[in-house]
């Protein structure tokens, strides 16, 4: 009975520690040519047939929203993967609104007037993100922008957001991944994508294999392409509480009739 007991309140504890279960969902993407209008040499686009950008883009805000059909959409980024005009296309045409600027002020208080917060490419402040996404708040973060100037510093830059998440980017060399990666996943962010183009980016990876909020969805020969956070994922502190006690209750029955 000891030992059950014990092990209620450790694993309450870790429970506690888990972010709050109303906190917002994290979209990672190892790489900017995903969304980006930029042509790679051969004239391969990645808004171009098999490439699904435009569905993608739209799958995330659909899931960032909840499945509402509108939304406030801030790109606080000038990295051409986040500022092309046929991403601003396609999430207008879905019936969100989307602006691409970095002229606000980056705080809690600008990214609090917005559903969701496109970001890669550009220094900010992690904790700012941090506190945007425990109040509710989305992000989607792209890597292989060559921020810091290698694709290990741009992966430590971005980590202690990630880090808070359960996520990361790998903290290595870009992966070396180029051209169009299948996609097989049933994540909703996925529905009716069959490939995504990349080219350089940064592995992203978990840091608990076993936690349900934080999950890479698509690999290829063992590089993390896209990963996401979903607080949803995360039993309520509450629930777990009362399992605990739903334990204690279920030991101490079979106590009394061993007695």
């Amino acid at each position: 009975m000891k030992k059950l007991f014990l092990f209620i309140i450790a694993f309450s504890i870790l429970t506690w520690s888990i972010p709050n279960a109303e906190a917002g969902k994290i979209v990672v993407a190892n790489d900017e040519w995903t969304l980006g209008d930029s042509v790679l040499s051969g004239h391969i686009s990645p808004w171009e047939s098999p490439n699904d950008a435009g569905v993608f883009a739209t799958n995330v805000a659909s899931w960032f929203t909840d499945g509402a059909s509108s939304g406030d959409f801030l790109a606080y980024s000038t990295n051409f993967g986040l500022t092309g005009s046929n991403l601003s296309n396609a999430m207008t045409t879905a019936g969100y609104n989307w602006s691409a600027s970095t002229a606000q002020t980056f705080n809690l208080a600008t990214l609090s007037s917005y559903d969701a917060v496109f970001v890669g490419g550009n220094y900010l402040d992690n904790q700012v993100l941090i506190d945007y996404v425990s109040g509710g708040g989305n992000v989607y973060l792209m890597g292989g922008t060559g921020l810091g100037g290698s694709g290990s510093s741009e992966a430590g830059y971005w980590n202690t957001f990630l880090n808070a998440f359960g996520l990361s980017f790998e903290v290595e060399a870009w992966n070396g991944v180029t051209g169009s990666m299948g996609i097989s996943s049933p994540h909703p962010i996925f529905q009716g994508v069959d490939s995504l183009f990349q080219a350089h980016g940064n592995d992203t990876a978990t840091l608990q294999a076993n936690n349900p909020a934080a999950q890479v969805l698509v690999t290829f020969q063992g590089h993390g392409l896209y990963a996401v956070y979903d607080s949803s994922a995360v039993p309520e502190p509450t629930t777990m509480l009362l399992f605990g006690t739903g334990l204690i209750g279920l030991a101490g029955v079979r106590r009394k009739f061993k007695k």
